[in-house]
């Protein structure tokens, strides 16, 4: 239509629905600047894209032209047109081929200026028509005036306009062409002036009219606005203002023009199809630059979906009619609506309200799940206004759409890819997922779950989940998470779609090309499942019937269990439906195209961790947002039998930007054995079993710093053991203790140093875990009688008599150091005799808690001794000083007191470190433990004869070759056997050789 103002002042918007949708715009019979013009662009789902049309398409006059735009594309999109005048925009919807019609009659707005004029124009479309206009009103046309009752008669070509302007109002005028048409009216200014109402709008066929319209108020205005009413024929019309009531009388032709209150909804019905076009004046002025013209749906072409565009430099809104007990649950953007305020309208069951919208030029999706509404989007702004209605969507739900924010950047680069000429198997996976996703939610589709698992189930041959290739790994990381997504949508539509069938079951196998991609350790496995097997399980609940249950659903060996209350939702009668997805290879897929570089956890601790389970999924919904109250369990059956040293993690598939992950949170393990696993889990995702070694995983630093310490320990302990046995000056119940702890240490380091790896023969390896269970276990015991001698030596010195203290008892020792540890092998042996040796290490397993027959006895001995320990540090402090002077002499008690710690240090302290090799820290904790251990005997050696004057001198003896008695002046031990004055001598435990 005509139009006056600067270049670019038109342009289609077009909203996409589905991604990668391809978009052309062209002027079929017309060139611009010596060539066809012709914008071809890519639109994915819920994007809006600009097209600027060249300033000459607009037509002049009262013509016949070629200037029509041709929008076209491969999938359902929404078109406004804009037409930008200087201070005066207009916009309209354009509807596509399928809603043209053969009979169209003409709304005009009336006018009181002389600066414009009524126009309307016809666009017929891909052949030649012909078309009749009955004149009602003056109109001129080439050179001749035709008024009320002239008929004429236009035989266009395809793709042509025949514009007509008139002199007056032309509202009433009917258009007959012989094939469908397009008809827009409007108003249009002269081309000198700026300040004048211009409009324009596409009207319906009289085939699209219906009996009943509301039409909520503009938020904005404080003067009257206008409705036309148009009748095709005799109708008797409802016209009710708020509580105000009038009935009219129409004949074919009429069309009749009445008021629209502020702040007042107007309900409209008729005994036969009417025409409602709505007509803002805008300001208190009339005729000043704020008008605009919109068609308003009537009720029976109420939608469950919308998309609107906001316009630029406009305070949009958003104007609804809905049904009253439905308001709560429609939906903007993926969320629930918000902040509006719903106001009745008298004579109906409906209300209307007002949502803000945002300033920026955007795109928004409006639904809901099962109540049709009505939704107007309109804006003001300084010196203008808009107002067109909702584009209608009939074919693809949008709740069955993933729109994250990760997804909408993929698609975005994809649209930069394609439009480059360039190719991507990443993109065409991308593709090929949403063209199946878009079918299984095309509207009114009764799709099978068959139709969900084949075709995606196809998709897992796509040659972006094969190795090699240019493809990195966030792309196929990227691909498992939007296909995972799309499986659990199209299922639960699925569900939803066939209420007739609470459960439905299907098991789907592709035999693809030879796959090479499965890892050695999944052969067996994929030898006896077929490629590609894809299982669905869905259940429909509904929530009257939903009672203190639990559902069951299974796919291949796995289940989900889920509780019917385990759903946090308001309170409806609507179903809601449940859905598990078992996988059979995607795992394989997964572990050899993404865990090779353990690039997928995200805890370092599952590095050395391989998936070991099918890839299964759960979803709940019923086109709601859903949370759960109570969690979900999953039962998992191990690809491989689980090790008795490996430790099984529930985990579930996460999303991060660049990457996918396994992670844990939310997850935990109820209950595993040999075969299967059962996880429970706070939310729904896709989950998976990650299995590894239990424990800190062996490395090579690691492994060097055991053995060298172990090495030096072994000479440090021998040496230790020489001493003891050589060195008569020290010989009393410490040092036979630490004789007998040295050498229990001294073969148990060696037997472990030598065989700890042997695992080729299980018995062999049976036996050598047996014995290093034993030799352990004693070393403990001798570390308890240490512990048990210090204590009671330190508790002797509150005896004021010090040569009456008792005695430890030599007969007990020997029987109890070496007997307990013998006794609780022989009972572990006896309760589980395969729990020695496994598959790793000649030591003990794992299963049934086997491991506790030996930490078990040693967390007892370190408890105890600890409480020795503290005993010890409160008696040195508190009762020494009571003795005499002598005892409690400041070197003497330092003495006593620095023993005492080193003792309990080598007595268990550094044994206590292995049990806390757990969480981020473990790593760490097994340096220390393994330093500090395998150094035991280095420390045993430093602390009873490097520290001891007594053996120092006792060596500078041998290293010189003099063997000259030593006089027993002073015996020191880190148990305080023997504890000196220069006045006496005074021993526990041995009858000492000097006299007083």
């Amino acid at each position: 239509m005509e139009d006056c103002g600067n270049s670019s002042q038109f342009e289609m918007q077009i909203t996409g629905y589905f991604a990668f949708t391809s978009v052309s715009v062209s002027i079929p019979n017309y060139l611009f600047h010596g060539a066809r013009f012709e914008n071809k662009t890519m639109v994915n789902q819920g994007e809006m894209v600009r097209v600027r049309l060249p300033e000459s398409v607009g037509v002049k006059g009262s013509d016949v032209v070629s200037k029509v735009v041709l929008v076209k594309a491969d999938k359902d999109i929404s078109v406004v047109s804009v037409s930008n005048k200087h201070v005066s925009p207009e916009t309209t919807v354009l509807y596509p081929i399928s809603s043209l019609g053969n009979e169209h009659y003409v709304v005009t707005p009336s006018t009181e200026s002389f600066d414009s004029y009524p126009e309307f124009s016809i666009i017929t479309y891909q052949e030649p028509n012909s078309v009749e206009v009955h004149v009602k009103g003056k109109l001129h046309y080439l050179t001749q005036v035709h008024t009320t009752g002239s008929k004429l008669k236009f035989k266009p070509f395809s793709f042509h306009v025949i514009q007509l302007q008139g002199i007056e109002d032309l509202s009433g005028t009917r258009i007959v062409s012989e094939k469908p048409v397009a008809v827009l009216v409007g108003q249009v200014c002269f081309c000198n002036s700026t300040k004048c109402n211009h409009v324009f709008e596409q009207l319906l066929p009289v085939c699209s009219w219906g009996t009943t319209y509301i039409i909520p108020p503009l938020p904005w205005q404080k003067v009257d606005d206008i409705v036309y009413i148009t009748a095709s024929q005799s109708t008797t019309v409802l016209y009710q203002r708020g509580d105000l009531q009038e009935n009219v009388t129409l004949t074919g032709g009429n069309v009749l023009q009445l008021p629209v209150k502020p702040s007042i909804p107007v309900y409209i019905s008729a005994n036969v199809s009417i025409q409602v076009v709505f007509y803002s004046l805008g300001a208190a002025i009339p005729n000043s630059s704020h008008a605009f013209l919109m068609n308003v749906p009537d009720v029976a072409s109420y939608c469950l979906m919308y998309s609107i565009n906001e316009q630029e430099g406009f305070e949009n809104f958003a104007l609804m009619v809905a049904n009253t007990s439905e308001t709560g649950a429609i939906i903007l953007d993926n969320q629930p609506l918000r902040d509006v305020e719903w106001n009745r309208v008298p004579g109906t069951e409906f209300v209307w309200g007002m949502r803000t919208l945002g300033p920026a030029m955007r795109s928004h999706a409006v639904e809901h799940a099962s109540s049709p509404f009505a939704l107007l989007s309109v804006g003001t702004a300084a010196m203008d206004s808009y107002g067109i209605p909702g584009s209608c969507r009939k074919n693809v739900t949008f709740k069955c759409q993933t729109e994250t924010q990760q997804i909408k950047e993929l698609l975005k680069m994809c649209k930069d890819i394609f439009q480059q000429g360039s190719t991507s198997e990443f993109c065409s996976f991308m593709n090929s997922t949403l063209v199946n996703l878009e079918t299984m939610c095309a509207e009114g589709r009764a799709a099978s779950l068959e139709e969900v698992a084949h075709p995606f189930g196809s998709l897992l041959n796509s040659s972006i989940f094969s190795t090699g290739g240019s493809k990195s790994k966030w792309e196929v990381a990227s691909a498992v998470t939007f296909l995972l997504q799309s499986v659990e949508l199209a299922a639960l539509t699925v569900a939803l779609r066939s209420p007739e069938n609470k459960t439905q079951n299907v098991t789907t196998e592709f035999m693809g090309e030879e796959d090479e991609r499965l890892p050695h350790r999944l052969v067996a496995a994929q030898e006896a499942l077929p490629f590609h097997s894809t299982a669905i399980e869905t259940l429909l609940v509904r929530a009257a019937s939903c009672r203190d249950e639990v559902f069951r659903l299974r796919g291949q060996e796995e289940t989900m269990d889920v509780h019917c209350n385990a759903v946090t939702r308001a309170a409806t009668e609507d179903p809601w439906a449940v859905a598990f997805i078992s996988y059979s290879t995607l795992d394989c897929i997964i572990s050899t195209t993404l865990l090779d570089e353990g690039d997928l956890m995200a805890d370092e601790k599952m590095r050395n961790f391989h998936l070991n389970s099918r890839v299964v999924s759960g979803a709940i919904g019923d086109g709601r947002p859903m949370n759960l109250s109570k969690p979900v369990n999953f039962t998992l059956r191990h690809r491989q039998a689980k090790k008795e040293e490996e430790e099984t993690l529930c985990v579930h598939w996460k999303f991060i930007p660049g990457k996918g992950t396994w992670a844990e949170d939310g997850c935990k393990n109820l209950q595993t054995n040999s075969t299967h696993t059962i996880c429970s889990c706070d939310h729904l995702s896709s989950f998976a079993l990650l299995m590894g070694p239990t424990g800190v995983e062996e490395s090579y630093p690691l492994t060097v710093v055991t053995y060298v310490g172990l090495t030096f320990s072994l000479l440090c302990l021998l040496l230790a053991i020489l001493t003891f046995l050589l060195c008569c000056s020290i010989l009393n119940v410490s040092t036979s203790l630490h004789l007998q702890l040295c050498l229990c240490l001294f073969l148990a380091d060696l037997l472990f140093l030598t065989t700890v790896t042997r695992t080729r023969s299980q018995v062999v390896c049976a036996v050598i875990a047996g014995f290093l269970h034993y030799l352990f276990l004693a070393c403990f015991t001798w570390m308890f009688l240490e512990g048990l001698h210090l204590f009671l030596t330190v508790r002797n010195l509150k005896v004021v008599n010090y040569t009456s203290a008792s005695r430890f008892k030599k007969r007990f020792m020997y029987p109890f150091g070496y007997g307990f540890p013998a006794l609780v092998v022989a009972i572990s042996a006896a309760v589980n005799p395969g729990g020695y040796g496994t598959s790793n290490h000649c030591w003990l397993s794992l299963e049934r808690g086997f491991h506790w027959s030996f930490l078990g006895p040693v967390c007892a001995i370190i408890l105890i001794n600890l409480t020795f320990f503290i005993v010890t540090l409160w008696i040195l402090r508190d009762k020494l000083s009571s003795l005499n002077e002598d005892v409690s002499t400041l070197k003497d008690t330092r003495l006593l007191t620095f023993k005492a710690i080193a003792q309990l240090f080598i007595l268990g302290c550094t044994w206590s470190l292995g049990l806390f090799q757990v969480g981020s820290a473990k790593m760490v904790m097994a340096y220390l433990f393994n330093i500090v251990n395998s150094l035991q005997g280095a420390f045993i050696f430093l602390v009873h004869c490097l520290l001891n004057r007594q053996v120092r001198e006792e060596y500078r003896r041998w290293i010189k070759g003099t063997r000259k008695p030593s006089p027993t002046t002073q015996t020191f031990s880190p148990s305080v056997s023997t504890v000196a004055t220069n006045t006496k001598v005074v021993s526990w435990g041995e009858p000492s050789t000097s006299s007083p």
